[in-house]
């Protein structure tokens, strides 16, 4: 008689997959959903096109021609 975990399928594969590793991934999936809301929120309170300041030609001439 096997054991639950040894029993397989027609195709010689798992059953299914132990609890561990159903919860190993379930948590990986968490923690990687949760740093890619965290990167998003840092870009948009940031990063995002709205925070860069305005940039013309004249501005950057008038800077680099102080430096000179």
């Amino acid at each position: 008689m096997k054991s639950p975990q040894a029993q397989v399928d027609e195709r010689g594969a798992a059953a299914s997959p132990p609890r561990w590793r159903t919860a190993l991934l379930r948590r990986i999936a968490l923690t990687i959903a949760a740093k890619l809301a965290l990167l998003t929120l840092l870009y948009l309170l940031f990063f995002s096109p709205s925070h860069r300041p305005p940039v013309d030609a004249g501005a950057v001439d008038r800077l680099l021609l102080q430096a000179r």
